[in-house]
């Protein structure tokens, strides 16, 4: 974990909002101290010229919005495989994005405020400090911990325990044991989300070779069929052909797609029991739960746990929230910091 220099302690009796926020690649959530919550798509738009700024009446669309009117703006979607690029233009996105959130959940009015953000397991001092940085404007006090650690916390099974948070850039793998996770305690690959986009378009394109399929798409379908292993019915979907609209299964394309991750799962949870303390491997193996979006894959842990035979065998658990559980889980850990925390570390 992190913190900006030159932190001021909450002051004691004073309006304090603490904050949780998940700044992920393809989401962006936030929860505060007084109940509030939201979610947005981390994409930020600004019109392409003079009749699109008329035309839309804003400088600035964010989220489900500026997909909707993309056509007329450029975009920016500032996250990418977890990590902030170090753009000025994506950075000042990025900006604008956090303070529409605080500002969705009123966190933008005269309190002191104090807020934890969750990052990739595995993500850079530099891109922690990017973060920080573009952060400190808006916060009295901001810290990044690991996205995993947080949902362990939100969970509170802090003790050998192993959270596999599958995002839309990064999974991350966390081993938790009592202390905040060190560099040998978590491995990240980005193979995620974002990566079963790019796959499931590559294998529709390859079966229909004058289908029209974007990202978008393949994400909306992902997300409302996405499943491993076997299931009873076909999938079927319109897909754009030539000038035609077809109804095409993608079953079999969807599948591929969606499994294509479980390799570097499985090994990533192989290495984090295997050079666990021995006489609680078999507890560890027996504690992992799966968060993030793609916990919400359709047979996904019976299957991990079909190929987790081949090293011991294990339980594997879904985190029931795939939208707020990074939030949530940094906002517990915000509220239950000591006021002498946020200062310098």
């Amino acid at each position: 974990m992190a913190t900006k220099n030159t932190i001021k302690n909450p002051i004691p009796g004073s309006k304090v909002l603490y904050i949780g926020v998940d700044l992920g690649t393809n989401h962006t959530a936030i929860s505060t101290s007084d109940g509030k919550k939201n979610s947005i798509l981390s994409v930020v738009g600004t019109p392409k010229d003079a009749v699109a700024s008329k035309f839309l009446k804003k400088e600035h669309l964010f989220g489900e919005e500026a997909l909707t009117h993309r056509v007329a703006l450029n975009l920016f979607k500032p996250i990418e495989d977890g990590v902030l690029k170090n753009q000025p233009g994506d950075i000042e996105a990025a900006k604008g994005l956090l303070q529409h959130v605080l500002q969705s959940v009123d966190g933008d009015r005269g309190k002191q405020k104090y807020a934890i953000i969750g990052v990739p397991s595995q993500a850079s001092v530099l891109s922690k400090k990017i973060i920080m940085d573009m952060a400190g404007e808006y916060f009295d006090g901001v810290m990044v911990a690991s996205e995993p650690f947080c949902v362990a916390y939100k969970l509170g099974k802090l003790e050998h325990t192993m959270i596999v948070d599958i995002g839309a850039g990064t999974t991350d793998i966390c081993r938790v044991h009592g202390t905040l996770p060190g560099p040998d305690d978590q491995i990240s690959n980005v193979k995620a989300g974002n990566y079963i986009d790019r796959e499931f378009v590559r294998l529709i394109q390859e079966s229909y070779t004058d289908a029209r399929v974007t990202n978008e798409m393949a994400r909306k379908w992902k997300e409302q069929y996405s499943f491993v292993g076997d299931i009873e019915k076909e999938i079927i979907v319109e897909l754009p052909v030539n000038s035609s609209i077809l109804k095409l299964s993608v079953s079999k394309e969807l599948k591929h797609a969606c499994e294509s991750i479980i390799p570097d799962i499985v090994s990533g949870i192989s290495k984090l029991i295997s050079t666990y303390e021995p006489d609680f491997q078999d507890i560890l193996r027996s504690n992992i739960y799966l968060a993030g979006g793609g916990s919400q894959i359709r047979n996904l842990p019976a299957i991990l746990e079909k190929h987790m035979e081949l090293i011991g065998g294990g339980k594997v658990s879904i985190f029931k929230d795939p939208i707020y559980g990074g939030a949530d889980g940094a906002l517990k850990l915000a509220m239950d910091m000591p006021g002498e925390f946020w200062q310098t570390i």
